[in-house]
This record gives structure tokens, C-alpha cells and sequence, in this order.
């Protein structure tokens, strides 16, 4: 996977996730896979993405390319800010009012943007996906679920009833997010 430019003003999969994320019950359950298994939000958005415009399952091989590119930058940057926030809201005893608060927004402000970038190589390597196709919204969902499940399996091993029960919460989400 070869990145050649800079961030676009436009990207499809970066307003597909700002609006997938805002639907009721979906940021909370990526939140809770990020959280209890350490998943990549920004993958599992992939993973939706990629179905809900109808390019169906991502091959195992890619979901691995996907992976190994993204990770370092996840983990060195994406990841590291969001520890410093939150371990900088859990400071009481040295906060700072409103000085630490303005810290912690602009600490916030860059785990963002590190979120975009991610989501730039994502969108960069998904780009050429989509063939023109008519699937159902039932087929992209399952699409989806099979994504997710790919990525959480390969990275994470066996899903809980209750991971399992998210991805599918999830994967229904995003075809009635194209669909809506």
C-alpha cells in the first residue's frame, strides 16, 4: 500500500464515519470493542464502509496489508494521545482548571486528526473497491458482520456473545446507514 498525497477537503469514508458514528447506539458499541478488546475504531469503520457501498468482503490477505500499514500509526499516535487524555481527566489532584482543560481539548483536537489520517491511507487503499453493484442492503449487512468478524478474529481470536452481538447491532447500521 503506497500513500502518494496529503489528506484531501474530501473523503468519502471520512464522511461515512462521521455519520455512521452519529447514528443512535453506534458509537457505543464501538466504544465498547475499543475498550474491552482493544479493536481499531477506525478499521471496524472500514470494515462497514467498505460493505455498506457494496464492495462486499475484504480478503483476509487485505485485511492483513490493512492492518500492518495502519498499526504503528494507531498505536504510536492514535493510541497514545487518547491515553494522555484520558489519564489527563483522571488528574484531579494536579488539574489545573481550566489550563489543563484547554490542554486536554488540544490533546483531543490532535487524537482527531490522527483519526483522520488514518482513515485517509484507509479510504486510499479502499478507493478502487467498489465495482458498480446492486446488493441488497441485507447482503452489505452481512458484509459488514463478515468484515468485523474477519478483523476482531484475526487480531483478537474468539468473539464473546456480546462482541458478537455488537457486530451484528453494527453491521445491520451500516446498510441502513446507505440506505437511509
Amino acid at each position: 500500500m503506497n500513500i502518494s498525497s496529503p489528506t484531501p477537503a474530501k473523503n468519502p469514508f471520512w464522511d461515512f464515519s462521521l455519520e455512521f458514528y452519529g447514528r443512535e447506539g453506534v458509537a457505543e458499541a464501538f466504544l465498547s470493542l475499543q475498550d474491552e478488546i482493544g479493536a481499531d475504531v477506525n478499521i471496524l469503520l472500514y470494515c462497514c464502509w467498505i460493505a455498506a457501498e457494496g464492495a462486499g468482503e475484504i480478503e483476509p490477505a487485505e485485511l492483513a496489508e490493512i492492518i500492518a500499514v495502519i498499526e504503528p500509526w494507531q498505536i504510536g499516535v492514535v493510541q497514545s494521545l487518547r491515553q494522555i487524555r484520558r489519564d489527563m481527566k483522571h488528574m484531579e489532584a494536579i488539574s489545573l482548571g481550566e489550563l489543563s482543560e484547554q490542554l486536554r481539548q488540544a490533546i483531543k483536537n490532535c487524537e482527531l486528526e490522527g483519526e483522520q489520517i488514518e482513515q485517509w491511507v484507509l479510504y486510499q487503499s479502499g478507493q478502487n473497491a467498489f465495482p458498480a453493484s446492486s446488493l441488497s442492503p441485507q447482503v452489505r449487512a452481512q458484509n459488514a458482520e463478515s468484515n468485523l468478524n474477519n478483523y476482531i478474529r484475526m487480531v483478537y481470536g474468539d468473539l464473546s456473545e456480546k462482541d458478537q452481538k455488537l457486530i451484528q447491532f453494527i453491521g445491520q447500521e451500516s446498510a441502513a446507514a446507505v440506505s437511509s
